[in-house]
């Protein structure tokens, strides 16, 4: 399996940026590929090439392409799955019927014949997957199993067994709560560093966490979206801490990453926000890479230099 694994998506707000706002810190492209237990991992560093790999895997399948995504706006990948339904391949896509714009996309993708599965949302709940796996070898992560959500959205279809991976751990958001132990775990097992970006940082036991990794010489580096106001008791907590902490300095895009790297070896990150809806009501999938220096380099670089610009 080869798991293509985008660190932030930016969404751009429109807006003028004042020509003495200083510059924004560079993307970098995708990281070489490395080689990771039995799989193959790619990370990607921005956004347009991660659109670009995401078009071109849909455009190169050869048997099937499933989709599942909780904001799908891209009309052009709408297109690429459009395409690849005319030409024989078995697309499938799991929506959620909730999102404004996904919802206008799937009436399109139905139109089409592409088969479209409403996953169940409920109040105060989404599916915040993103993912795309293609002729069952390659995936781009943010999601969880098919097979599972199919049966959730009423598919009569079989759930393989899981394939257990000790290099590479998967975790879900409903109907399991296995992500959040995941993060304490990684902060709680820290020794030297913990670097994390986040969009919304709200979990009073992660800052208790971070706090004590403080506590006991851990360099901590966090960096948060400045447009979630909910962070703000968190930023504030981890300041009076002495954590490093600070607010991505925003040209009109968000942070919207959702990543920890812990000791410069292990990788935590996925969908999930670390918050109340992230870690128990809402569908994820995050992904943990135990132990590799590699992957966690090529995610250090993209972080140091959003940390230097958000001075």
């Amino acid at each position: 399996m080869v798991f293509t694994t985008p660190l932030s998506a930016c969404d751009v707000a429109a807006g003028v940026i004042a020509s003495t706002a200083p510059p924004s810190a560079p993307l970098l492209p995708p990281a070489p590929s490395v080689q990771v237990g039995a799989d193959t991992v790619s990370l990607l560093r921005s956004g347009a090439p991660t659109f670009h790999e995401l078009r071109a895997l849909i455009d190169t399948a050869h048997a099937s392409v499933h989709v599942e995504v909780y904001e799908f706006g891209q009309t052009s990948l709408a297109d690429a799955l459009i395409a690849a339904h005319r030409r024989g391949v078995a697309v499938t896509v799991i929506d959620d019927p909730s999102e404004p714009h996904t919802a206008v996309i799937t009436v399109r993708l139905r139109e089409a014949g592409v088969d479209v599965a409403d996953y169940p949302v409920r109040k105060l709940m989404i599916d915040h997957v993103k993912l795309l796996v293609v002729d069952g070898t390659v995936a781009v992560v943010g999601g969880i199993n098919w097979g599972r959500d199919l049966v959730t959205c009423g598919r009569a279809v079989a759930v393989p067994d899981p394939l257990l991976d000790p290099a590479i751990l998967v975790a879900s958001t409903l109907p399991a709560t296995e992500i959040r132990p995941l993060a304490l775990a990684v902060i709680e097992s820290a020794h030297a560093s913990l670097d994390l970006e986040l969009f919304v940082l709200t979990d009073t036991g992660i800052v208790h966490a971070l706090e004590a990794a403080q506590r006991r010489g851990v360099a901590i580096h966090v960096l948060l979206d400045p447009s979630q106001p909910s962070s703000d008791p968190s930023f504030h907590a981890l300041r009076s801490a002495g954590v490093a902490v600070r607010l991505y300095r925003s040209h009109g895009e968000l942070l919207h990453a959702k990543a920890i790297v812990a000791d410069a070896r292990a990788v935590l990150f996925g969908s999930a926000n670390w918050s109340g809806g992230g870690f128990a009501r809402n569908h994820e999938l995050d992904i943990e890479i135990v132990d590799s220096p590699a992957v966690a380099a090529a995610m250090l670089a993209q972080m140091a230099l959003d940390w230097r610009a958000s001075a």
